[in-house]
């Protein structure tokens, strides 16, 4: 596979590091876009035969005109859909939409495991330059490959994606795990451009998880209450990022953020987001996480990640010294 298009800097190193996100810009060849652009929309269009793939829009719009039949057909698959939607209305917390008229018809989905579907994806995160971005900025002998997911949010989708921590859907434990956002399209906040909490991940917090487009908390999570920062964003340190294919947004996993819906015309929003591990990454137990039905061997607490669904990604050279 091919390798960056350009290193990465000691500055960008910095402010992954200090920030908690950094935007690489151009690392990417326009031939590996074009390749992730390709196999995204293949993940898209079989959306129906992934048991980790949901349409979001079509699920909120079922939960707001309580057609339950709808909701009840999604579930057994990684989430219980009907049941979260319960307990979504039991909290009386509300769907986060960017404020559109309610005509909208734009789609927001998301597929986990993807790179177990499309072969292309899965030599271009486990072989491909994706590692040599984790290598660089997470300062570990090894890093290897923990997960993936597809987001797409077509052109009217008024589906915000609520402020979370990654940290707390994962189940495991440690400060080297980083995110990669890869987008194959131009994006802006009027497309739903990734927001993110400055120095977030350097708080000591674990945070309750969400649903994604609501602020209620999965069924079961612990952890912190997390700050209401779509009501009051004047009172945090946000960034957002304007990007272009071949550029990298990474985050720590302990780093909040969120997004807005995609209010342009004619502008789909695409992503790939690639999750690493480093050497001090150990299994824990979070019995709300959401399931990883693609695993294929049991993951033991207190453990280092190892095995088939855990592949090296990235190892360090070892400088031989001349004589």
């Amino acid at each position: 596979m091919k390798r960056l298009s350009r290193p990465i800097t000691l500055d960008e190193v910095a402010a992954y590091h200090t920030a908690g996100v950094v935007h690489l810009r151009g690392v990417f060849d326009l031939a590996t876009v074009n390749m992730l652009r390709r196999s995204i929309d293949e993940a898209a269009n079989t959306i129906a035969a992934s048991k980790q793939g949901y349409d979001f829009s079509r699920l909120t719009r079922a939960m707001e005109r309580r057609e339950d039949d709808v909701l009840r057909g999604a579930d057994g698959g990684q989430h219980e859909v009907s049941a979260i939607v319960e307990h979504i209305r039991a909290s009386e917390q509300p769907l986060l939409f960017d404020a559109d008229p309610s005509d909208r018809d734009g789609r927001f989905l998301v597929d986990t495991a993807v790179t177990t579907r499309v072969p292309p994806l899965r030599r271009f995160a486990v072989d491909g330059a994706a590692g040599d971005i984790a290598g660089a900025l997470l300062g570990s002998e090894v890093v290897r490959y923990f997960g993936d997911q597809m987001f797409v949010k077509e052109p009217g989708t008024r589906e915000r994606t609520a402020f979370h921590q990654d940290a707390t859907y994962f189940e495991i434990d440690g400060d080297q795990c980083c995110v990669l956002w890869i987008p194959v399209d131009p994006v802006s906040k009027e497309n739903g451009g990734m927001v993110y909490v400055r120095g977030s991940h350097r708080d000591g917090k674990l945070y309750k998880p969400n649903v994604f487009v609501s602020q209620t908390a999965l069924p079961g999570a612990q952890g912190a209450d997390l700050p209401d920062i779509e009501g009051r964003p004047d009172d945090f340190d946000l960034v957002q990022f304007d990007v272009e294919p071949g550029d990298v947004l990474v985050h720590h996993y302990r780093t909040l953020h969120g997004a807005g819906g995609n209010l342009s015309r004619y502008q789909v929003r695409r992503a790939l987001s690639i999750r690493y591990c480093g050497d001090d990454i150990r299994v824990t137990r979070r019995p709300w996480a959401p399931k990883q039905l693609h695993l294929t061997t049991e993951m033991l607490e207190g453990e280092p990640l190892n095995g088939p669904d855990f592949p090296i990604a990235w190892r360090r050279q070892v400088q031989r010294a001349v004589a």
